[in-house]
C-alpha cells in the first residue's frame, strides 16, 4: 500500500499525533533509523517518561520490559518502511505500574515533506475489551496452566478495597476468562480441567456475588472492577503478535 498519510512539514505532524489524544489513542512516529520523532501525551504516560526523554530513543530503550520486544518491533518497522505495510498489532506486557495489560497498536507508512518515510503509530488498551480477549484466549494452549499465577495487581486492589470481595486463585483464574467471552468448555480445556471442575467454581463464585445466574455474575463482576484484573500466567509475560498485515 502507498503511505496513506503525508505530511507538509514536522509542525503538521505534531498537531495530528496530539489531536489523537481527543478520541483515547496513543500515538507518535518513528524515523528510518527507528527513533522516536515525536508521541503524544499519553504514549508518554504509557511508558511513565516525560516526552523529551522518549523522543530520539528506540523501543528497546522503553522500560515496563519492553525491551524484550524490540528485534520483533524492528522487524515490523522494517515492513512498514520498506515494504510500505500496514500492520495491526496485539501486544501484551506490563504497564508502568506492574500490572498485565493488552494493546492493539498499529502501525502505517507515513510521509514526511513529501518525501521522507516514517512511521506512524497509534495504539489504544484493551484490557477490558470483551471481544479482543477472547479472540486471543481461544489460542491459548490447554498445557498452558493458569492457576499458579494471578495478577499482581489483585492483591493490591484488595489491599486498597477497591475489589470487595476476596477470591481465591481457582475462583478467579476462572472469572478472568468468564469475564472475556469464553465459554465453559474452553475454560475447562485452557486449564486441563473437567467441564464440572470448571462448573463448580462457578458456582463458588455466584455465591460469593449473590448471583443468580452465570450472566448475572459476569454483570456483577464487571461493575465492581473485576475485569481489570488478568492472570499473568495465561500469558508469557511480554509479548507481540501481527494480528493483521495489508
Amino acid at each position: 500500500m502507498h503511505p496513506i498519510y503525508s505530511f507538509k512539514s514536522f509542525a503538521e505532524l505534531e498537531i495530528f499525533i496530539d489531536q489523537l489524544e481527543s478520541v483515547g489513542q496513543m500515538a507518535g512516529a518513528k524515523d528510518l533509523q527507528h527513533n522516536f520523532l515525536y508521541v503524544n501525551a499519553s504514549y508518554a504516560d504509557f511508558h511513565g517518561l516525560p516526552r523529551e526523554q522518549i523522543i530520539g530513543k528506540k523501543s528497546g530503550d522503553m522500560p515496563n520490559g519492553i525491551s524484550v520486544l524490540s528485534q520483533l518491533m524492528y522487524e515490523q518497522d522494517q515492513m512498514v518502511l520498506l515494504q510500505k505495510k500496514k500492520i495491526i498489532m496485539g501486544s501484551i506486557h506490563p504497564h508502568r505500574n506492574g500490572d498485565p495489560r493488552a494493546y492493539k497498536f498499529r502501525k502505517y507508512p507515513a510521509l514526511l515533506n513529501g518525501k521522507d518515510p516514517l512511521i506512524l503509530f497509534t495504539g489504544e488498551d484493551l484490557t477490558c475489551d470483551t471481544t479482543f480477549w477472547s479472540d486471543i484466549l481461544w489460542g491459548i494452549e490447554p498445557a498452558f496452566k493458569v492457576e499458579k499465577l494471578v495478577a499482581a495487581s489483585y492483591a493490591q486492589l484488595l489491599e486498597s478495597k477497591e475489589l470487595k470481595i476476596p477470591l481465591n486463585e481457582n475462583e478467579l483464574s476462572v472469572l478472568t476468562l468468564l469475564l472475556r467471552g469464553v465459554p465453559v468448555k474452553r475454560i475447562a480445556s485452557i486449564y486441563d480441567l473437567s467441564t464440572r471442575t470448571v462448573e463448580n467454581r462457578i458456582e463458588s463464585l455466584k455465591d460469593k456475588f449473590g448471583a443468580l445466574n452465570q450472566q448475572n455474575l459476569i454483570d456483577t463482576a464487571r461493575k465492581m472492577g473485576y475485569q481489570s484484573v488478568i492472570s499473568r500466567a495465561i500469558f508469557k509475560d511480554h509479548m507481540t503478535y501481527n494480528l493483521l498485515v495489508e
